[in-house]
């Protein structure tokens, strides 16, 4: 085996130990990140000088931003608890690199040995953890999934303490991450990703989101609305309507927006959303299919058959996996409406956020 050495370069990132490798094999460039912590490397790598950064400020190097939580799965199989991962951004970030995207997860985790696990998890599942933060004597957050017979699901969260909380602070981070988000071509988060934010760190990230999107970059927004995070569906309200405005592309769900605002019908709930200048609307309803709205368009895509369904937990982060990876290809809106119906139907097959995937 040729070491990896070869032709790297050594860069440090700001404060979570960790090192930018880059490597050039048959001149396809190649990004890493590695917690030194981890890694065995010659003690001489620490006195290397950047020779040069193959990527400035605004170049795309990967084709999705995804920004959120990821956290320890607990499922109910056979009156046992079953370890896993998941979060709804994370989801839609696992489904996307096996329908052929590059994502880059930006996010945060402790020291502990599950925060450990799950960069292990993150990292086999090939999503890029280059601009995870490691919080000092954090621990991940923590959900407990049941589902009935129908497979509908029922939640119970321990997420208080959740590293991503500490993930977004004023200083110099701000600036390297301002720096990260721009080298991706659309970045997406979702309501969950704002209602774990302060007030004050949503607003630090809706100035970087400006940037991007001033820069050309797109924005992605899924309201993925869950009432115990808010103090009121009012507030709620208030903060998504600022996301809506700074997005190019929403996912809404036919069933958050009559819980959020008690919206009766897809022509109400896609009337609103036009006036905040979407590109496209992807109202999801379901076992019904979806809706695609854009300026030119109004397109309605029938769901994929199902005979039985086991579990629905994320059907919509697996439909917007899939929608991105046609999308970011350059893709009909048709056709990435079509992929995302398909790959939800096969993902509400099988228990659990994360469908495993067949032994090589």
């Amino acid at each position: 085996m040729n070491s990896p050495w070869v032709g790297l370069n050594f860069e440090h990132l700001t404060d979570d130990g960790r090192v930018y490798a880059y490597w050039l094999p048959f001149l396809q460039i190649k990004r890493y990140a590695v917690d030194k912590s981890r890694l065995i490397y010659p003690s001489w790598a620490d006195t290397l000088t950047p020779k040069m950064n193959l990527f400035d400020a605004h170049s795309i190097v990967t084709d999705l931003g995804v920004i959120g939580e990821c956290m320890l799965e607990l499922r109910n199989s056979a009156d046992q608890y079953k370890m896993g991962f998941g979060g709804d951004v994370f989801n839609t970030a696992v489904y996307a690199v096996r329908e052929g995207l590059e994502v880059t997860f930006f996010s945060a985790v402790g020291d502990d040995h599950y925060s450990n696990y799950l960069l292990d998890c993150w990292q086999r599942e090939r999503v890029s953890t280059a601009t995870v933060r490691v919080i000092p004597s954090a621990t991940p957050s923590l959900y407990i999934i049941n589902t009935d017979d129908q497979g509908e699901r029922s939640f119970y969260y321990w997420r208080d303490a959740s590293p991503f909380k500490s993930w977004l602070a004023p200083g110099q981070y701000v600036d390297k991450l301002g720096d990260e988000l721009q080298r991706c071509q659309c970045v997406y988060f979702s309501g969950i990703t704002l209602a774990l934010l302060s007030p004050e760190q949503r607003l630090l990230l809706f100035g970087l989101l400006e940037d991007i999107r001033a820069n050309g970059r797109l924005v992605a927004f899924d309201p993925n609305y869950r009432p115990r995070l808010w103090q009121s569906a009012g507030d709620a309200m208030h903060w998504f309507d600022q996301a809506y405005a700074l997005s190019d592309i929403a996912f809404p769900s036919f069933d958050d927006e009559i819980q959020l605002r008690g919206e009766q019908s897809s022509e109400s709930i896609i009337g609103r959303l036009v006036n905040f200048g979407l590109k496209e609307i992807v109202l999801k309803h379901g076992a019904s299919g979806s809706t695609v709205v854009t300026p030119e368009q109004t397109i309605k895509i029938p769901a994929t058959h199902v005979e039985t369904v086991v579990d629905t937990t994320a059907a919509g982060d697996s439909f917007n996996g899939a929608y991105f990876s046609v999308r970011l290809k350059g893709g009909r809106v048709i056709d990435a409406a079509e992929a995302g119906c398909k790959l939800a139907a096969q993902v509400i097959q099988h228990s659990g956020a994360i469908v495993p995937t067949s032994p090589a």
